[in-house]
């Protein structure tokens, strides 16, 4: 599944050919995807040498399209009204940190042109949209789904469904175990030594 996943969130970082034009949400996906694919390819990024130049760009792309305050909150379920603001703090740098590390040297070691096709946008209200896809990796069609949500910034990915399994909900599991066993504070010491399982 982790690999699976990796793929799957590099949507943000420009792996795609769409098969449709749709609405809002689908517009500014396609856009950010779009700047995602041009570094991806990029031969003036292709040496180890600007390695971590590329890294960067993509991150920052990322950070456009992902909701991550959003995500930090949503990870932690009911323990994230418990912490205090520094905690709160604490932990969104921490598990924004981690996903850098974990999901953008992953997607510029296994990237090689593979493409992400849309089958069907849903507009579920004027705030939320759900964009079915698919991928085919090794030869397997993986479907996901890309929840969305509109901020006043545009349209934001706050998490990824691979065959109905939530990337939120993985995490949220895994830290809920973590916190019912340990701290808030071994569980950001976790994530800093990225000691945590990717989903």
């Amino acid at each position: 599944m982790t690999a699976n996943y990796m793929f799957c969130l590099a949507l943000s970082l420009g792996i795609v050919s769409s098969v449709f034009a749709g609405g809002d949400a689908l517009e500014t996906l396609r856009a950010k995807i779009d700047e995602g694919v041009r570094i991806l390819d990029d031969p003036e990024l292709a040496s180890m040498d600007r390695r971590a130049e590329k890294e960067e760009k993509l991150w920052r792309l990322s950070e456009e399209l992902y909701d991550y305050p959003v995500m930090s909150r949503l990870v932690l379920g009911s323990y994230w009204d418990e912490l205090t603001p520094h905690q709160q703090v604490e932990f969104f740098d921490a598990f924004t940190g981690f996903l850098r590390s974990v999901y953008v040297p992953r997607l510029l070691e296994r990237y090689s042109g593979q493409r992400i096709h849309y089958d069907r946008q849903q507009i579920l209200s004027p705030s939320k949209a759900v964009v079915e896809a698919y991928v085919f990796w090794n030869a397997r069609k993986i479907p996901f789904s890309v929840h969305m949500i509109r901020r006043q910034a545009g349209w934001k990915i706050y998490d990824i469904s691979i065959m109905g399994i939530s990337a939120i909900k993985n995490y949220r599991a895994q830290f809920r175990w973590l916190l019912l066993s340990g701290t808030l504070d071994q569980l950001i010491a976790r994530l800093n030594a990225k000691s945590i399982p990717a989903s």
